[in-house]
């Protein structure tokens, strides 16, 4: 879904006040409003940012400054908003597949369903019209694509009101890379966001045959050197863990999804799910490629479809339980999705063997952490589960199909644009957007939040004092001061004489398809992989993780050699279409390191083949002048990357410090379009490579250019740059505010309330 380039938000900074009195003959009163900035420093966003900043300074505010990476910034701006650590920061997402569909924009950048993202997010406060539009968009609550548009037309206006986030542009970016070396970048997301890179990445030889690696007989060793902007930022665990692309990219060479997206089209193909039909209630604006016809099925109802009274719907926290669906109950779609044998026992990274309890695991916890009755229940998660709720209606899981290990027949109103993606999200493999998913290392998680030792999520973790979970690093692993680490809840696992001994959880349910002798066997497999690799990211893609260096900012990936899958599997949707005459099993390249570079040495170390991919998405005209004049480089183009301004909704006085927070108050925000020069950002910042953007709707999408261009044109033309009225509606808002004054120096100035 999306990248969280994410952006950087400036510590704490003191703000040295002005004497309220014997202040000469300035006559000023107050303090000057103060503007804190967190700003990028490691591509254009640097550039932005100052620009940015200038803005805001001709406009009266006095900004201050704090400069970094990504990962030196990110501490500060997804903390609590309301400690005023923060005003705006530059920021940046990547789209990491073609997007069909940008309708769940609205709900995902303003408002709280996207709450798992931290506390910035759970203090979003839209409009109820605008979280009611927001929301319906966000799960397809439309049965025409008229209704859609009526919902575009009220939700735009209503995001450029509530301007929490401040669009700027659409880059053009570009991934350089040695000229032997190839792989699937995604037209959106390049190589750094697709979800197939590693599937396919492989060094070629001069006729461009790809190289078989050593340890499946090939000449040489063979080690790819990758970097990227930043690295190791947050913490991994596949439940509330990282989300930030440059974590996201060597975790998804360990795992694999049910079905992948295509990266030419950001449609999806059946990887360890075999086929998959659809049935959709008749007139709903469903479309179906003729390229999925070999393995979707999709056919129409003249009336929603039946729900059984045998579907689960809802997860008892206290009986630990399904709870099946209502008599009557009917649905708009039917999606079946089809496990052929041999799903249960694809080999695991610690020789354990993927098995019904990993589906199930991923699923429960999709339903219990909204639980309030739950052991590791999550006030933060209740909006992402309540939006789910909308449209869920149930699914039955078949273990006895002949041929197949596993049958999910899901029943949901919610109506995807196309058929392909509505098989994709009901496909129920235990993978999702912060990595992929193994029972026995998220049970050992589950004891640990039970005990609030640590919290999956960077929500809980902040509101309860504890650490955020990670299964690679830190004190939630290994444990250190107050904090019971995953390691030593392995060990109670292990402990005969412990009550955690051979724990499996939800075992009301998961107890009928593993035993006691199963979980021991598990946990011993996942004690050897931590006793040799020292961290518990286990999984079955085809790579596994190898060496974490937290200190250096580097990770090292192994070619796991028991992957099962043909090495061409996915050599279809890349350009050219590579031959292998091999007939290669499993992964190209022998290890894969991955560390951190600047966009400059990149350059100068893929020149002197010192390194053979950057997989961060450029978009600096001069860069590529280089890269496209050397014969022993090229890149890949991709369109995903954009950059938005991110504001802080909280105050408008902070609790925590009592300095005055203007972005608190939408009319400020909204002037902030008004006063931003988009067209210098792409001329002058990026040369050319970047488009004008406004809105939460991309403009090299579908959306933008076949559906609403009148809209997104009407909405442009209302927000194009005018610095005067920017000035004109931020004084007016700044003035209702208690306290405040605008000086003879253009500055604001105010004087805290007092209680």
């Amino acid at each position: 879904m999306t990248r969280k380039l994410l952006f950087c938000i400036v510590a704490a900074l003191m703000v040295l006040p002005l004497a309220l009195s014997g202040c000469g003959t300035t006559g000023i009163v107050g303090e000057p409003v103060s503007v804190k900035m967190l700003i990028r420093n490691n591509d254009q966003r640097l550039d932005i940012g100052d620009y940015v900043g200038n803005q805001l300074e001709e406009l009266g505010f006095t900004v201050e400054r704090q400069y970094g990476t990504g990962g030196e910034l990110s501490g500060i701006w997804l903390d609590d908003p309301s400690l005023g650590l923060w005003n705006v920061y530059t920021g940046a997402w990547i789209n990491t597949a073609v997007p069909r569909d940008e309708g769940a924009n609205f709900g995902q950048f303003y408002t709280p369903l996207w709450a798992d993202m931290g506390p910035l997010w759970a203090a979003y406060t839209p409009t109820d019209e605008f979280l009611a539009v927001a929301t319906k968009l966000w799960w397809n609550d439309f049965s025409t694509m008229a209704e859609r548009q009526t919902l575009f037309e009220e939700a735009l206006p209503m995001a450029m009101k509530d301007s929490v986030r401040v669009f700027l542009d659409d880059r053009t970016s570009f991934t350089p890379l040695r000229a032997d070396v190839a792989a699937a970048a995604d037209a959106y997301g390049g190589v750094e966001g697709s979800w197939l890179w590693a599937n396919t990445i492989h060094f070629e030889d001069a006729s461009g045959t790809p190289i078989v690696p050593a340890w499946a007989g090939g000449p040489a060793t063979l080690t790819m050197h990758i970097a990227l902007e930043d690295l190791l930022i947050e913490p991994w665990n596949p439940v509330a863990g990282s989300n930030w692309a440059f974590d996201a990219f060597p975790m998804k060479a360990t795992g694999e999804m049910g079905m992948e997206y295509d990266p030419r089209d950001g449609l999806a193909w059946p990887h360890i799910a075999s086929k998959a039909e659809v049935t959709y209630l008749a007139g709903l604006p469903v479309g179906q490629s003729s390229g999925s016809a070999s393995w979707l099925t999709v056919t129409t109802s003249p009336t929603e479809i039946p729900v059984p009274t045998t579907a689960w719907y809802d997860w008892d926290a206290v009986a630990g339980e399904w709870e099946t669906a209502a008599a009557g109950t009917t649905a708009k779609t039917k999606t079946v999705v089809y496990y052929p044998t041999g799903t249960f026992g694809r080999p695991l990274h610690d020789g354990s063997t993927l098995d019904a309890a990993d589906f199930l695991m991923y699923t429960i916890l999709q339903f219990d952490r909204a639980k309030a009755d739950s052991d590791i229940y999550d006030a933060d998660y209740q909006a992402t589960y309540d939006a789910f709720m909308q449209h869920f209606k149930g699914f039955v899981w078949d273990f006895d199909e002949p041929g197949y290990d596993l049958v999910i027949t899901t029943y949901d109103d919610l109506v995807l644009l196309d058929a392909e993606l509505i098989a994709r999200a009901n496909t129920w493999f235990p993978s999702g957007s912060y990595g992929p998913y193994v029972w026995h290392n998220l049970a050992l998680g589950y004891l640990a939040e039970k005990d609030l030792q640590s919290a999956f999520s960077q929500a809980k973790a902040t509101a309860e004092g504890i650490e955020w979970m990670s299964l690679i690093a830190g004190p939630s692993l290994v444990g250190g001061g107050s904090t019971k680490g995953l390691v030593q809840y392995l060990g109670d696992v292990l402990n005969s004489g412990n009550a955690n001994y051979g724990f499996i959880p939800y075992e009301n349910v998961i107890g009928d398809y593993i035993d006691q002798a199963h979980a021991v066997a598990r946990y011993n497999n996942l004690k050897t992989f931590y006793n040799t690799y020292g961290h518990l990211q286990v999984a079955s893609g085809p790579y596994f993780l190898s060496q974490v260096d937290t200190t250096g900012d580097k990770v090292e990936l192994d070619a796991f050699t028991s992957y099962p899958d043909a090495g061409d599997m996915w050599f279809f949707t890349m350009d050219p279409v590579p031959s292998d005459p091999s007939g290669h099993i499993g992964p190209w390249v022998d290890k894969i390191t991955v560390e951190i570079e600047t966009h400059d040495n990149a350059i100068t170390r893929l020149q002197s083949g010192d390194l053979d991919v950057y997989a961060a998405g450029l978009a600096d005209a001069d860069i590529f002048e280089t890269v496209e004049a050397d014969p022993d480089l090229h890149y890949y183009l991709s369109a995903g990357l954009f950059d938005e301004l991110t504001l802080n909704p909280s105050g408008p006085f902070f609790p925590s410090t009592g300095k005055l927070n203007p972005f608190a108050l939408p009319a400020i925000r909204e002037a902030l379009n008004w006063a931003i020069d988009r067209d210098y950002i792409v001329g002058e910042i990026y040369g050319g490579m970047a488009y004008a953007r406004y809105t939460c709707v991309g403009t090299v999408t579908g959306d933008y250019l076949n559906r609403y261009p009148a809209l997104l044109a009407a909405t442009e033309d209302e927000y194009a740059y005018d610095f005067d009225r920017a000035d004109a509606a931020i004084e007016e808002a700044m003035l209702t505010i208690t306290g405040v004054t605008r000086e003879a120096d253009g500055k604001y100035y105010y004087t805290e309330p007092t209680t």
